[in-house]
C-alpha cells in the first residue's frame, strides 16, 4: 500500500473520532506492510486530555514490537503531533512518522517547534503533507460545527 492508502485508513479513524464528538485525528501503526494498530482521538472531552490518537496507538503497541521492529515501523497520523505525542514517539525509537495536516498551534515536527532533533542518533524520518487537504478539511468542518 502507498503512503496515501495508509493515511486514508488514518482518516477513517479520524472520522470515527468526529462522529463521537472528539477532535478528528486518527493514527495507524504499520509494520512490514501490515496495520498493527489503529485508533483515534478521545480527547474531545476534558475528562480525557491525554487520549490523543498517537498516544492510544503507541500504548496499544507497547510490548508487541522489539526495539529493532520499532525502528522499522511507521506511524501515520492525520495531524502533526503535539509535543506530548512527539516525546512519546521519540521514546519508542520509531523509524518513520507520516502526518497529514500541519498543526499550527501545537505542531512539534517543525510547524511550531521541532522536537525531532532531541534524539539525533535515532534517525526518525518525518514526512508531512500526505493527504493534507483531506485532513485539514475534516478538522475545519469539525471546529466550524463546534462554533
Amino acid at each position: 500500500m502507498s503512503l496515501q492508502d495508509w493515511m486514508q485508513l488514518a482518516l477513517t479513524e479520524a472520522e470515527s473520532a468526529s462522529s463521537q464528538g472528539h477532535v478528528p485525528v486518527g493514527a495507524v501503526l504499520v509494520f512490514q506492510e501490515k496495520c498493527l494498530f489503529k485508533g483515534h482521538n478521545l480527547s474531545g472531552h476534558s475528562d480525557f486530555p491525554l487520549k490523543h490518537a498517537e498516544m492510544k496507538v503507541l500504548e496499544m503497541a507497547m510490548g508487541h514490537l522489539s526495539q529493532e521492529e520499532w525502528r522499522m515501523a511507521t506511524l501515520y497520523v492525520t495531524l502533526e503531533p503535539c509535543p506530548m505525542c512527539m516525546g512519546a514517539i521519540l521514546h519508542t525509537h520509531l523509524g518513520r512518522l507520516v502526518f497529514g495536516a500541519a498543526n499550527l498551534k501545537w505542531g512539534a515536527c517543525g510547524s511550531v517547534a521541532d522536537l525531532s532533533h532531541l534524539y539525533p542518533s535515532q534517525n526518525l524520518e518525518i514526512i508531512g503533507g500526505v493527504l493534507e487537504s483531506q485532513s485539514q478539511s475534516l478538522l475545519s468542518s469539525f471546529f466550524k460545527a463546534c462554533r
